[in-house]
């Protein structure tokens, strides 16, 4: 399937470009954060049933990348992806309230 022209929409509304190569990298990192290699093949197998819609939300994708994760059985690499997931929505509700004491102030 061709992705080329998908958009996706990210967690402030806002619109960009489908990447595949950005959901490649972030999986690579997830394996690498555990200190395990994957070949391109095992990484096809993972991205392969991945499925993208035009307009889709960021989180649905990333909720795909775990669901893929988790079936090719690489616990430890899926639950590193979550984590990071989880401290990157604890960063930007840091963020969030920063911003709002910042403007009420």
């Amino acid at each position: 399937m061709s992705t080329e022209n998908f958009i996706i929409t990210k967690r402030d509304g806002s619109q960009e470009s489908f990447s595949l190569e950005k959901i490649k990298s972030a999986i690579l990192k997830a394996f690498s954060n555990v200190s395990e290699h994957i070949s391109a093949e095992q990484l096809g197998k993972i991205v392969d049933p991945l499925m993208f819609c035009n307009g889709m939300s960021v989180e649905d994708i990333q909720n795909q990348v775990e669901i893929a994760l988790m079936a090719e059985q690489y616990y430890a690499v899926a639950k590193s992806y979550m984590l990071y997931r989880q401290r990157h929505n604890e960063d930007r509700e840091v963020r969030d309230h920063l911003d709002f004491l910042v403007q009420y102030c």
